[in-house]
């Protein structure tokens, strides 16, 4: 993992050989929550945040000369390998307490004042897990908009409706909430137009 801010972090996607189950495609797609696990002060937090860009890395790619070593000939090979890897930006919304029985309570869209570690894992968020982030005083809440926006750039509005479709899709039909969820994805697209001149 490395940051480019405290709430835009880069990390890697593991791959087989790195973990008994690596997340599948649906588990690390565009928009797709995230959490991370941290103890202070003795109260275990989930970090919450969203995938909003991937990139791949192949530093193999425009190596097409004449190579030094050959499969046989280990000892010319660099000691800094680097290997195919893809990588996902996540960008932080904000935090809640872990309970014991594992669900979170008392979340906040604040900006999280922990820095994570290197070494942090970041986990795929369930959908119910989501939802309660995402749920105060049983009024959905997207108070972290304005940050999003900032941190995805171009993607920014994209990324925010795919955060919507993901709660509307696990909201029930007859949840007052969905009206709340058109509203925020007009004012977005609106916006997102304007901003490109074709309003």
């Amino acid at each position: 993992m490395s940051s480019n801010s405290h709430l835009d972090y880069v990390v890697e996607v593991y791959k087989e050989r790195d973990c008994d189950r690596p997340p599948e495609l649906h588990e690390r797609e565009f928009g797709q929550p995230v959490f991370i696990k941290k103890t202070v002060n003795g109260t275990e937090h989930a970090v919450i945040g969203v995938i909003y860009d991937t990139q791949l890395v192949d530093p193999d790619q425009g190596r097409t000369g004449p190579r030094l070593a050959q499969d046989d000939q280990a000892q010319f090979t660099p000691g800094y390998i680097e290997e195919r890897t893809t990588l996902a930006g996540v960008a932080l919304l904000g935090t809640a307490e872990i309970a014991e029985d594992g669900t979170i309570q008392n979340p906040t869209h604040q900006m999280p004042r922990w820095t994570l570690e290197v070494e942090d894992t970041v986990f795929h968020c369930p959908d119910q897990v989501t939802v309660s982030f995402h749920t105060v005083d049983e009024h959905i809440q997207l108070a972290y908009m304005d940050r999003l926006l900032d941190i995805a750039g171009d993607l920014g509005s994209e990324v925010i409706v795919a955060l919507i479709d993901r709660l509307r899709g696990v909201l029930p039909e007859d949840d007052p909430n969905h009206r709340v969820l058109d509203v925020v994805e007009q004012n977005v697209q609106w916006q997102a137009r304007e901003q490109r001149g074709v309003v």
